[in-house]
């Protein structure tokens, strides 16, 4: 029984599903400042064409799809949050602490975007300079925006492609080959370590632990019971 124990308890390695989510929110930022871009130099000031097919003013119709946006990267956000959250009770403690920051980033920059363009809304009567302010918002939150959600991307595809082991389990492993040197354990002291950042890493540490010392238990509970029936 110690075998199927053993056995059961083994590490089977879930991929982070973000990866897409992220890609496409990319590209719809990129869609998104381009089309308003070209609205803005084609149809500002307005022509009798852009006036048969846009029935709000410019400016409106970029506040309102970016609001649009905003809305898909809170849902994002929202998301990622959960599916981290499960990654970190999978004992995947580092990627989580790594990107931590990392993921709430496009929500924020976008977030300061819309209050820097409520103050120019209330601030600037110039239609054109409005316009003008609107459009610089939009390229710095692409850039910016576009930047943290690609270094996201990139760190989830290489944690998908390695399938690692939990942070723990990988130690161990690390620990069994006699030619690695200068292990150090996520426990230990650390030099250029702060405390906070100790004390934050043992907590996770321990919370990955006492879950998996619950799995363990209802395991060889299983065991137990079926074995009294036999």
């Amino acid at each position: 029984h110690a075998d199927v124990l053993v056995g059961d308890l083994r590490p089977y390695f879930q991929s982070l599903s973000t990866v897409w989510w992220s890609v496409l929110l990319t590209i719809l930022h990129v869609v998104f400042v381009a089309l308003s871009f070209t609205l803005a130099f084609v149809c500002n000031p307005s022509t009798a064409a852009c006036e048969k097919v846009i029935l709000l003013e410019v400016p409106k119709i970029i506040i309102m799809a970016k609001t649009c946006l905003w809305a898909l990267l809170a849902l994002f956000g929202w998301y990622v949050h959960a599916q981290h959250s499960k990654v970190r009770n999978r004992g995947y403690l580092a990627l989580y602490r790594s990107t931590r920051h990392l993921k709430h980033l496009p929500i924020f920059i976008h977030s300061t975007g819309n209050t820097a363009l409520l103050l120019v809304q209330a601030a600037v009567d110039n239609k054109s300079l409005n316009l003008n302010i609107t459009l610089g918002v939009l390229a710095v939150e692409l850039f910016f925006s576009s930047a943290c959600l690609i270094i996201y991307t990139d760190k989830i595809v290489k944690f998908n492609r390695t399938k690692p082991y939990p942070d723990i389990q990988e130690e161990e492993r690390r620990h069994g080959y006699p030619n690695v040197t200068n292990i150090v354990s996520e426990t230990g002291f650390r030099d250029g370590s702060s405390m906070e950042n100790l004390v934050e890493k043992q907590a996770d540490l321990i919370d990955y632990l006492t879950m998996h010392n619950v799995q363990l238990s209802k395991r060889l509970l299983s065991l137990t019971t079926q074995q009294i029936r036999e």
